[in-house]
């Protein structure tokens, strides 16, 4: 019994110690209540953490395994301002960290999808906001381009890793784009949805029909 006691409280007096060591505040600064923010700890199943800092000069997104990884920073911004574009997280899977990158704060832009290592902290696949299509971390599924030709929409399956593929004619992407004048890939991709191991979608093409479309997730 005393030894269990004593392993509790050397576990809470780490805690405590690692807690205290992180810097969220800044005497000098007005913030007012709504934009105040807490140290806290994003802990993942790994053992790895996730947590923000700021102080006077800048606020920081810090990974924490083994050795510390900064993957983000802002000058002159507390946490809320940073967050609004660059780098944020979404959800921890089984073989990494799902981030998106904010091009533009706000709506109306597409993001970059960013898989960090759950180990190391680096990143080890990007996905363009050129190639994205639409994600749900709900429902635990990515739509994307594999690459700038535009031909095979990916299906990821977050909780397997795995992708199923559907075709699409050599150009037919970029006159879609093109004649529709849509800034996104996403606006030629409407009524999104995932029913079990299924996702439907409308696509409008060139001429401006738009033909029901469907991925299986085998």
């Amino acid at each position: 019994m005393k030894r269990t006691i004593f392993i509790l409280a050397l576990f809470l007096t780490s805690f405590q110690m690692f807690s205290q060591q992180l810097e969220c505040a800044c005497d000098s600064m007005e913030i007012v209540e709504e934009n105040r923010y807490k140290c806290e700890i994003q802990n993942f199943q790994n053992g790895s953490r996730l947590y923000w800092q700021w102080n006077c000069d800048s606020s920081w997104l810090t990974f924490e395994n083994k050795e510390k990884v900064i993957l983000k920073s802002c000058e002159n911004e507390t946490v809320y301002g940073c967050q609004r574009a660059g780098l944020g997280f979404l959800k921890e899977y089984k073989n990494y960290l799902l981030f998106q990158y904010e091009w533009i704060s706000g709506c109306c832009a597409s993001p970059d999808m960013v898989f960090i290592n759950k180990e190391i902290g680096k990143e080890i696949k990007r996905i363009p906001h050129e190639q994205f299509v639409w994600g749900d971390i709900e429902k635990d599924y990515l739509l994307y381009f594999s690459d700038s030709t535009f031909t095979s929409l990916v299906l990821l399956d977050h909780l397997t890793d795995k992708k199923n593929i559907l075709e699409f004619a050599p150009k037919q992407i970029d006159n879609s784009i093109s004649e529709n004048q849509v800034l996104r890939l996403t606006d030629l991709f409407e009524n999104i949805e995932k029913n079990e191991n299924l996702v439907t979608f409308d696509f409008r093409s060139a001429d401006g029909a738009v033909t029901p479309k469907r991925i299986e997730m085998k």
